[in-house]
């Protein structure tokens, strides 16, 4: 992956080159506006999944399905979105 950002003095502070994105009349576009609205629409889509899961688990719960392979398939998956969670959280993405 080709980085969009460098980093100046410090690594709290990054900038992109002007050709990454333009002004438009109401806001800014281009490759990082780009890059920024896919990890949003990642982060968002991770979380929803987890809701979802959760759902479906607390179901299977309630039918006392709690050692069937669709519950444990479930709840590998949770926890594996939870470590990706867990992972953006530690690099500051929440």
């Amino acid at each position: 992956m080709k980085r969009l950002t460098q980093t100046k003095e410090n690594r709290d502070n990054y900038v992109v080159e002007e050709n990454q994105i333009q002004p438009m009349e109401s806001g800014f576009s281009g490759n990082a506006i780009l890059k920024l609205a896919q990890y949003e629409n990642f982060h968002e889509g991770l979380m929803r999944e987890q809701e979802k899961i959760s759902l479906e688990m607390q179901k299977l719960r309630s039918e006392g399905k709690t050692r069937t392979v669709m519950f444990k398939q479930l709840l590998a998956n949770k926890l594996a979105n939870s470590q990706t969670l867990i992972l953006l959280e530690t690099y500051g993405l929440r």
